[in-house]
This record gives C-alpha cells, structure tokens and sequence, in this order.
C-alpha cells in the first residue's frame, strides 16, 4: 500500500481516523475511470492508486470484489441525478431507487464496474422555482434567449428545451402543441403569456443585454429604468428593462440589487 511522497511528509492523521481505503477491481484502469468520472477522484495507473477528498488508496486484483456484506463506503456528491446518469454510463449499476434519509440526504446505493457495493450520499435541495413556458417554436424561442441573456441549451430539439444560467436551471420551453404525458400545455383559445411576467434578477451585463434586446428588436414595454425611480430611496436599487419575447411574454431583465445605489 505504499506511495512515493514528495517533499515533506504530511502530519499523521488522527487517532481513529480512516487512512487509507483499498478497492477491490477486476480491472484498475476501468475502476478508475470510473470513479474518475462519477466522483472526480485522482488515479495513479501507474501505482493503482487514488486521491479522494480526504482520502487516499488504491484499486487491487488481490481481493475480490464484495457485492453483498461487509462494510459499505458511501461517498458523497453533490447532484444526485447526474452522479446516477454518470455511475450507469460509466459501467455501473444503480440499485433501486434512491431514498430520503431524515428529510436530510439522499441515499442511492450503486455497484462499481468490479461489483462493488457503494453508496451514493447527496444533499437535500430547497424547493426553487423552474419556470416552464409554453411556446409556438422551441428552437427560435431557445435560440432568442441565448442570445438576450446568454443562457445554454441544456436540451434542444422542437419538443421542449431547458435553458441554463452558470449550469442552473433558469427556464424551460415547451411547444404549446406537443401533449407528452401530461396533456397539451396552454389554451390556444387564450392570448398567450397574458399576465406572465418573466423575471430574471441579478443579470451583472445589464447594458450588454439592452444593446442585445435593440439588436434583437424586440419589442419594448418599459425602456431601461431604475427601480426605484431616482432620488426614491435605494429599495432594490437596480434597473430593470421590459420587453416582450417572440410568444408574447414579457421578460422583465434586472440588474444586480445595489447596482443603482444612491449615497445618501
């Protein structure tokens, strides 16, 4: 189980603390791509080994893979869908649907590429807003958003798309004629985006994204405008610019809170 170690030797860990950790693998170089893949561990092919957060250890051939008992190492992540897409993609294999532990974690519980049994541990998220409109032409409305706030196609396709900010969910778009499993989305005997207001906050390029809107001549409900009006205190202190997008919603675009703040 040795490493070569360069420079000084690195304190002891404590009394009672895991050290080392070794995996059993029918094959290093599978094991460690995927644990590579899935958790972001560093592997040493050349050792069999690895670095984990807090961890190290390494991949062996002497032991056999453990399916079922004995202990079982749980790691953490921090999306728990895409570390389960990843695992299966990757030549593992989810068990089971994943479960809530105390309202505070998610558990899944997966084998590694040599059979291994592991577990996945994720965070509980707070509920948050994903912001699905209905839509005449998903790749031009996709295609008109990017271009408006530089949001990313997480999706694409005519059916329905999904609209990133940073790699956070912002806004998704469905064809208002495509039913799916839930039934068509939107009333076509209805005025689409009546009373919607589409509001993205704390957008840092706020006069890149007005020279964009003249650019994509999009149509203006409210010019850009401090909120609130100047010499009426701070509130938020932003600027905001209304506009309406090509299905009739208005897109409400506001500067990061502060950004229009009056000194006293």
């Amino acid at each position: 189980m040795s490493r070569d170690h360069h420079g000084p030797t690195a304190p002891h860990p404590p009394h009672g603390q895991i050290g080392y950790l070794q995996l059993p693998a029918q094959d290093v170089a599978r094991s460690a791509a995927f644990y590579e893949t899935v958790f972001g561990w560093s592997a040493d092919l050349g050792h069999g080994s690895f670095e984990a957060p807090g961890m190290i250890g390494q991949w062996t051939t002497e032991r056999p893979p453990a399916p079922a008992g004995g202990p079982v190492v749980w790691i953490c992540a921090d999306d728990l869908q895409a570390t389960l897409e990843l695992a299966e993609t990757s030549g593992g294999r989810v068990h089971g649907r994943p479960r809530l532990d105390n309202g505070e974690r998610w558990l899944a519980e997966l084998d590694d590429p040599a059979g291994n049994r592991i577990g996945v541990v994720a965070p509980v998220r707070a509920a948050q807003a994903q912001t699905m409109v209905a839509v005449r032409d998903v790749e031009a409305s996709s295609r008109w958003y990017q271009r408006l706030l530089g949001l990313q196609s997480d999706h694409g396709g005519p059916q329905y798309e999904r609209l990133l900010s940073a790699g956070t969910l912002v806004l998704q778009l469905h064809d208002r004629d495509t039913a799916h499993h839930h039934g068509r989305i939107g009333d076509p005997g209805h005025e689409t985006g009546n009373g919607v207001l589409l509001w993205f906050g704390e957008v840092a390029d706020f006069d890149q994204v007005v020279a964009r809107a003249e650019e994509l001549d999009a149509t203006i409900v409210l010019p850009p405008h401090r909120n609130p009006p100047e010499g009426q205190g701070n509130g938020p202190a932003h600027r905001e610019l209304w506009v309406r997008d090509p299905d009739g919603y208005t897109v409400v675009v506001a500067s990061p809170d502060g950004e229009a703040f009056e000194p006293a």
